[in-house]
Order: C-alpha cells, then structure tokens, then sequence
C-alpha cells in the first residue's frame, strides 16, 4: 500500500463505470461513505442506508443508466481510490430558488481519505463538470452535509454557491444538507 507522501494523481486514471463494475464499485463506495460518515451516525443507519444505497444491484442499474455517468479513478494497482456520479436531467430540490434550463447532479463524490489534499477530487470534479458541459447542461448542483466543513470548502473553491437545503435520510435519521450550485458556460 502507498503511504500518503508518494501518492501522485498523475499516476492515477479516470474512466468511465460499466456494470462490471458494479460488485466494485458497491464495496468501495460502501466503504468510502462508511469511512467519511459512519463515525457521525449510528451504525443500523449507515447498514440500512449501504443496504438500498450502493447494493451491488443499485449499482449495475445506475451503471447501466444512459443519464447517469460515473466516473472511477483508478490507480495503477487497479484499485479504485475515488468516483463521482453525474446525473443528468434531475432538477434541483423545490426548496431552492434557482431555476435550470438543463441541471446536472453531482450525486457522489467520494475519494479514499489518504488522497485528500491530492488533487484527486479535483481532477473527478473536472471530469464532473466536462460530462454535464458536453451533454449541455447549465447547472450543475449538489447535496452536501451541514456538517461536512472540508466538502463545503472544497466545493467554494470549485465555484459552487450555497442556495438553499435539503433532507437527508441515512437510515432513520433525518439530516440537513445543503444545496449547492455551479453555472456552467455554454459548450462552444
């Protein structure tokens, strides 16, 4: 295993998620919720919100989606160390005041913790923004915990602006996120 001081996002490879991947891609996505979330909820929440979130079905459903489109960064050992979803066509909550010709979600954004601060979100982030470009969306927005102050960071940094919130269920709690938005030129 690398430790974090020879991790190196060039030596990182982003590709597009096929439903082969789906038995992966559910245990590392299970993983790296567990790992960011699991210590902040109670444990037969996080088991029932893994069991509908990132089953292995789930997964090769929404790898099979046309209009969802999520993208593995791969290191050279060939595991998987972040992804991210990008939903096209799903509009923003009825909470927030923004509207959108064409919106884009971006549902997940997930990197293993010992990448943070390596670039690696944002080169997923990139590859966020160039799929929802190239299918002509304007907005692209997002739901992230109140209480996730490093996300909610990176996220101004990459140009999103707070705009309102919406529940979040993780099992049987009920939590509070916020929206987030990020205009997008038009494609040339």
């Amino acid at each position: 295993m690398s430790t974090r001081d020879d991790l190196h996002v060039a030596d990182v490879s982003l590709r597009r998620g096929v439903p082969t991947d789906a038995p992966r891609l559910a245990r590392v996505a299970a993983a790296l919720f567990t790992e960011t979330f699991g210590a902040a909820n109670r444990p037969e929440d996080v088991t029932a919100y893994l069991a509908t979130a990132f089953s292995e079905e789930r997964q090769r459903r929404e790898l099979s989606e046309p209009a969802i489109h999520v993208w593995l960064a791969i290191e050279a050992t060939g595991e998987i160390a972040g992804l991210v979803y990008v939903r096209l066509n799903v509009p923003l909550p009825r909470s927030c005041a923004v509207t959108a010709r064409r919106p884009a979600e971006l549902a997940r954004l997930y990197t293993e913790q010992r990448w943070h601060g390596k670039g690696l979100g944002r080169r997923l982030m990139e590859a966020a923004l160039r799929t929802a470009g190239e299918h002509d969306c304007d907005i692209v927005w997002l739901g992230v915990w109140q209480r996730n102050a490093r996300a909610i960071a990176f996220y101004r940094k990459e140009g999103f602006q707070i705009v309102g919130e919406q529940e979040f269920m993780v099992g049987a709690s009920r939590e509070r996120d916020f929206v987030m938005v990020r205009g997008l030129a038009p494609a040339p």
